[in-house]
């Protein structure tokens, strides 16, 4: 078969200036949007924010003072109101981690039927209102609920589970653990396979290779969901 020479071959014009005036459009197009997006924090999120931040240290004179913190600590109520909800928060990260945790791991590492399932159901206190949460804890585990009329009935004590600040810690728990849930599994199925094997050829397993590989590289994801939730509950 003979092949035709290079200059008898058809020559397609290249139509760069389309193709500029199509990459100016779009990128003038993605300039647009991401300065509608800042232009909205900044008017909604960051401005009042910052009035805060600067009111917090100023006085009717507009001179710095640290006087509005040394009241409010000064007054035993709001001493007492922070330090419980700081506790709270604290607990809750805690209890929410315990739960989140030992789920995204099993349900990532390990391939069986349901785990989807899990996930899925494990999101649903996140869109549940948290007074049909709080209602159902109290039905379940509130002094006259139904686990401590069995462990009354059966064994002849109850739990306190819902009274005081142990009742809060524990609704928010069950709350806004999915943040966590969630951003540990993002975290988790994003991991490259090869740094566990190699940690497995090296010896790791079980507990270490979790402790020494695993949650260190899902760390990330691990703090943006406990900040989600110590925000959250402190708020």
């Amino acid at each position: 078969m003979a092949v035709p020479p290079a200059d008898a071959l058809p020559v397609v014009p290249v139509r760069t200036g389309v193709r500029v005036q199509q990459f100016l459009g779009a990128s003038w197009r993605s300039y647009a949007v991401l300065g509608a997006i800042a232009a909205f924090l900044l008017a909604l999120l960051l401005i009042p924010v910052g009035a805060v931040f600067i009111t917090a240290f100023r006085d009717g004179d507009g001179s710095f003072t640290l006087g509005h913190f040394a009241t409010f600590f000064s007054t035993g109520l709001m001493r007492e109101s922070f330090g419980n909800s700081l506790y709270v928060a604290i607990a809750s990260v805690v209890f929410a981690s315990l739960i989140a945790t030992p789920l995204a791991y099993i349900t990532v590492r390990f391939q069986f039927r349901g785990a989807l399932l899990i996930q899925t159901l494990g999101v649903l206190p996140l869109i549940m209102p948290p007074f049909v949460g709080a209602v159902a804890m109290q039905l379940i585990f509130g002094r006259s609920g139904s686990v401590n009329l069995l462990l009354d009935q059966a064994l002849g004590f109850s739990i306190p589970i819902m009274q005081g600040l142990t009742g809060v810690i524990f609704v928010e728990s069950l709350h806004y653990f999915p943040f966590i849930l969630m951003n540990l599994i993002v975290a988790l199925r994003g991991i490259d396979g090869a740094m566990e094997e190699a940690a497995l050829n090296l010896g790791a397993k079980g507990w270490r290779l979790f402790s020494r590989v695993v949650f260190p590289l899902a760390l990330p994801g691990y703090l943006a969901g406990a900040a989600l939730v110590f925000i959250k509950v402190f708020d």
